[in-house]
């Protein structure tokens, strides 16, 4: 009974370490542009690129903790990029470029798939190895978005007004944070990457005159979550609608339409001597 036991035992240890082993598979092996992201960026720790349906959709880039320490709660700094967010993109390209034409390579995603049939996954690289994980996707978080129902009325609306703007503008890109109050305005704003104010000040006129032609939204308390169903924003829901942060990517391309997307989701506050209301403070 013993030796059925000892062997019963030995069959699990080995079940679940092929299964571990299946789970966190070896990608790349002796792989010189993991090597050059690693000697180049100090300040990163490890790197995970989770994918949806086969489609890099966060990174999460950890940093080294500061000293040694044992207490197992202490977290890492972080940096997360939305990677089909414009902003977060042009971004990751400016502060890490060697990271952003690893992630965004062809071969990157056929070599993932040689080593895992999943469609969701995570690939967590660190100086020493790689490996994949697999993941269950929960959706969305509950951030502020941009209403989709709203969002090519707003770019058509841009391109038209632009025909008869009379500014001059030269800077074609701006990344801006706002502050999405609970009804679904904006609240604050400013920029945070690019330093064209002419496009700036178009953009928030351009949203003023949509915000105020949109038809006005029957109040009722138990409606609140969907009153604002044909504002450009909606803001974070949790329990009730949260005043909360989005990052917006603005684009004048060369034939003078515009490019036009944002984000809520892992936002951090960027906005310059932002005061907060303690009685609504900003939910992450």
């Amino acid at each position: 009974m013993k030796d059925f036991i000892k062997t019963l035992f030995l069959f699990f240890i080995i079940f679940g370490t092929s299964i571990l082993n299946s789970h966190a598979q070896s990608v790349f092996k002796n792989n010189k542009k993991i090597s050059e992201i690693y000697d180049t960026y100090q300040n990163i720790d490890s790197i995970y690129i989770e994918y949806i349906n086969n489609t890099p959709t966060f990174l999460f880039l950890y940093e080294p903790l500061e000293g040694k320490s044992s207490n197992p709660d202490l977290k890492r700094k972080s940096t997360i990029y939305s990677l089909d967010f414009e902003g977060d993109k042009l971004c990751l390209e400016l502060q890490y470029n060697l990271l952003y034409r690893f992630i965004f390579q062809d071969q990157l995603g056929s070599e993932i798939q040689k080593s895992n049939e999943k469609k969701n996954l995570n690939l967590v690289i660190t100086s020493k190895k790689s490996v994949v994980q697999d993941i269950f996707p929960s959706g969305p978080g509950a951030s502020a978005i941009l209403n989709p129902e709203n969002k090519q009325d707003f770019i058509t609306l841009l391109n038209t007004n632009y025909k008869d703007c009379t500014d001059v503008i030269t800077d074609s890109v701006l990344i801006i944070q706002a502050v999405i109050n609970r009804i679904g305005g904006i609240q604050n704003s400013e920029i945070i990457y690019g330093k064209s104010e002419p496009l700036y000040q178009y953009l928030m006129k351009t949203y003023h005159y949509f915000e105020a032609s949109q038809p006005v939204q029957e109040k009722i308390r138990k409606n609140f979550p969907n009153r604002n169903v044909k504002w450009l924003f909606k803001p974070r829901v949790s329990n009730t609608q949260r005043t909360s942060l989005i990052d917006i990517y603005l684009r004048l391309n060369p034939d003078k339409t515009f490019t036009f997307s944002a984000e809520g989701s892992y936002r951090r506050l960027k906005i310059k001597d932002y005061q907060e209301d303690p009685n609504d403070p900003i939910f992450y």
